[in-house]
This record gives C-alpha cells, structure tokens and sequence, in this order.
C-alpha cells in the first residue's frame, strides 16, 4: 500500500514538474511566489484509489450492536440527516458501495449476540457475515473460541496507516492480531477517558492556566491534587457532605483505573515482534503504590472527592453541570452530554505521574467498538480491500466531522479544549487483560481504590502468578 501511494504521489510530482518546465519565462512566478505554492495530496484519497476492487454487486454483511452507545451509529444509516456525524456515515457508506461494488448490510443486535451471531454463522458454514464490530471484550471472546482471522492475513489492511489504531496494532498473541481499531471506531473516541474542569470554579479560585500547565509538561498528579484541595465546601452547611455540596473532584467508579494507565502502568505489554509479557518491575510495584497513597489521599482525605458508585453517572454529570466539581473525570462522549450546560468548561488530559514521564496518557474502556473478521469461506482479499476502504473513507468523512464539528466546535467551549483533544487522542493505551477475562489482574489497582488501603502490591503478587499461567496458556492456544 505505501508503494502505491508513493508512486502515485511521485508521478503527480513529475506532471507538475514538466508544467512548470513548460511554462513561458515570464510566465514563471517568482521566488516568493514559488515558495509559497505547495502541493497539496490528499492521502486518503491517494490510497483509496490504489485499491482496485468490484466484488459485482455481492453482498457484504456486517454485525453490529445496537445497544451501546455509537456502536450502531458508526455503522449504519439508511437515509440523509440534518445531523452532521449522521450524514457523515451515510456519506461513507454510500461512497463505499460505489467503490467496492458492493450491496453493504448491517444488522445490529444485542452486545452478547455479536459473538453469538458469528458462532452459530461458522457452525453453519453459511458465512453470511464478512465483517463484525463486537466490544472488545467480546473481541477476547471470539478470539478465544478461535472464531476470528487474523489480521496479518489480510492483504490489502494496510496496519501502519494513520486510518488504523496503532495501540491496537501492538496486540499480537503468538504473532497474531485478531481485532483492529481504526477510523470506523469513533465509539472508541466516544470512551476515552479524560478530565473536564468548571472554568467557574477555576477562575474562582485563581488557578493558573491550565491548558499552559499542560504543554509545559507539568500538569502531574501532585500539581492536580493541590487543586483539588482548594475547593471542597459544604455549600448548604447541612455539616455532612453528599450530592448537594462542592467538591475538588467529582469521578466515577473506575477513576483509580484511570489514575493507574495515566500513570504510565500497566499489567500486561504487547508489541508487533513479541509474545506479550507482564511488565510490572519492582520499581513500577513502588510506584503503583505511592501512585495509590496518593490517589487514596485525593479520594478519602478532606472530603475534596465525589465517587459515584456504578450506574449513578447522571449524578455525577449533573454537579458538574451545576459547577459543583472543579474536576470531572469521565469519558468523551460526556462532553457532548454537557451540551446544555449554561457555564464554560474546558477539557484536559488526566494527569501523568510526575515530570519525568514522557507522556500523558489515557486508556478506553472495554465498552468501544472494535472490528474483526469472522473465520469462513469469504475471500481473504475482497474482504481486507473493502475493510480498508472502508476505514479510509471513514478517515476522510467520518473521522473529521465527529472530531471537528462534535467535538471541537459544537460543544468545547474553547479552541484550546481541541489542541487537549489532539494530545488525549493521539495517547491512548490497551491492557490485553481488559479484554481476556481470563487474564485475572484487570481490577486489581481499581480494588485497592475501592477498598481504601494500600493492598494492591499483595494483591498482584496473589494474581500475577496465575496471570501469567493463563498468559502462556493463551499464547500457546494461538500458536
């Protein structure tokens, strides 16, 4: 695929080229003139027409759920809409019919019935489905049960290209990558987890700029949790603290996750040329347990913190909106939520662990979409040629209008909020054991946070050992 593109970025370089040889002198522009006039190729478009694909009007299939989120909405849709991310998809499916030829079919179903639909498609024979979007729990599922294909088998996927997710190219058992995100996945987007802040409450307590705090590379944990401690008031002197009052941070139940990959951890490395491994060192056990003294002390000290437990997120989303919380950490898709909330709020990537480390970073959580392709008769080069098409015409479409318009323009309230968009999205992270239940380490940070107490360093010493067996043994399933 890189070939191709280069070819064909080269000949347009050389037709240029001998317009310009051809041009009268005085025609010629100047050196000003000429420095300023660039070139401009459209990548995506480049590499789309590299791909030579008719599959004559065959059906191509896909399951989808239609219970989560955008997981429906990523894929299908029948008719134009006044909705710019809506007409986006159409769009996207309409130009992926012209180009692949193709009569393109979603049916969306329930979360569990994605893997359900694909096993008893297999145990039949029929392959009626080409393509699948499970959760990626559901991924590990499938995966498991040997019901997906390999992605290096596909030949016309092009995995180094910016329309796929480079995390999730990283994520080879035994030298094989059974799911992909890419530009398809904007659910993925939708469950990134980042932090929003009340610039009420901000400009209140006199903080100093912090989008400046975050590109000069000091926007760590220390520096939030001085933050935090600011703000905390029993605004209705009821003298207990509940749903009614102003906190430092308002979370949900899977903040100490949070806390833990922005860190810089995590449990288990995958990488395109090796097995994957746990990687937790001894020093990185020493920092998982100052890293939990630390979030502990910005949780349970001081009242400064509002956990709500699990299925009370409207809660949450609600004493922000009422500029309760200077901090609200939650997902993407919850900006789009706060729409209708009448004061600024800016967005922030979640704090890294101090100065030293290199990035700031963030996970997404189980719940995103992700593409596979079930094992069957389907040919392994018409699928990967629509599958790419599909995800280049989805970065071309899809990707810019959910990103520019939902994002950036209809609901951050500043242009400083995108750039943060740019470094939140551009540094995401996956932990192999969010998505295979049977590597048993997923909660364990998460535990200890709920817990109250320094337990993780014991807790993972009784889980590692029986990680790592389960580890080995799912290795040598794909090998």
């Amino acid at each position: 695929m890189k070939l191709k593109m280069m070819s064909a970025f080269l000949a347009a370089l050389m037709l240029l080229a001998c317009f310009v040889g051809c041009a009268d002198v005085e025609d010629e522009p100047s050196e000003s003139e000429a420095g300023s006039a660039e070139v401009e190729v459209d990548e995506y478009q480049v590499a789309l027409d590299a791909i030579d694909v008719d599959l004559g009007g065959q059906d191509f299939a896909v399951v989808c759920r239609n219970d989560a989120g955008n997981a429906q909405n990523e894929m299908m849709r029948e008719e134009t809409s006044s909705d710019p991310l809506e007409q986006a998809v159409y769009t996207r499916n309409l130009a992926l019919q012209e180009k692949c030829k193709i009569n393109y079919i979603v049916s969306p179903v329930a979360t569990p019935d994605v893997i359900t639909t694909i096993a008893n498609d297999i145990k039949g024979g029929t392959g009626e489905y080409s393509l699948a979007m499970p959760d990626m729990v559901g991924a590990g599922t499938m995966a498991s049960r040997g019901h997906l294909r390999d992605f290096h088998d596909l030949p016309y996927v092009d995995l180094d290209a910016e329309w796929w997710d480079q995390g999730t190219a990283e994520m080879n058992i035994g030298g094989k990558l059974f799911w992909m995100n890419s530009d398809v996945n904007f659910l993925a987007h939708d469950v990134t987890f980042l932090i929003l802040f009340s610039k009420v409450l901000a400009e209140k307590e006199g903080l100093d700029n912090l989008y400046e705090t975050v590109e000069n590379q000091e926007w760590t944990l220390d520096v939030f949790s001085s933050y935090v401690e600011k703000v905390t008031q029993d605004a209705n002197g009821d003298g207990k603290y509940d749903s009614n009052d102003i906190y430092g941070l308002i979370g949900t139940s899977s903040m100490g996750s949070t806390m833990f990959y922005a860190s810089g951890l995590k449990y288990v490395q995958c990488s395109a040329d090796d097995d994957p491994y746990l990687c937790m060192t001894d020093s990185d056990l020493l920092k998982a347990t100052d890293l939990l003294d630390k979030v502990l002390e910005i949780f349970y000290a001081g009242n400064s913190t509002y956990i709500v437990k699990a299925g009370d997120e409207p809660v949450a989303k609600g004493m922000f909106a009422a500029n309760q919380g200077l901090f609200y950490s939650e997902v993407a898709s919850y900006i789009v939520n706060l729409k209708d909330m009448s004061d600024d709020f800016g967005v922030l990537p979640v704090p890294k662990y101090d100065k030293n480390q290199e990035n700031y970073q963030t996970w997404v959580h189980g719940i995103s979409s992700t593409m596979v392709v079930p094992q069957g008769p389907q040919d392994s080069e018409q699928v990967s040629k629509v599958m790419e098409s599909m995800a280049i015409l989805s970065g071309k479409h899809v990707i810019p209008t959910y990103y520019e318009l939902v994002l950036k323009r209809k609901t951050v309230r500043d242009e400083e909020s995108a750039g943060m968009l740019d470094i939140i999205f551009s540094n995401r992270t996956y932990d192999l054991v969010n998505y295979y239940t049977e590597l048993s380490l997923a909660g364990t940070f998460q535990g200890a946070v709920t817990k109250g107490t320094n337990s993780f360093a014991s807790a993972y010493s009784k889980a590692a050992n029986r990680t790592e067996k389960a580890l080995k043994k799912l290795i040598s399933k794909f090998e």
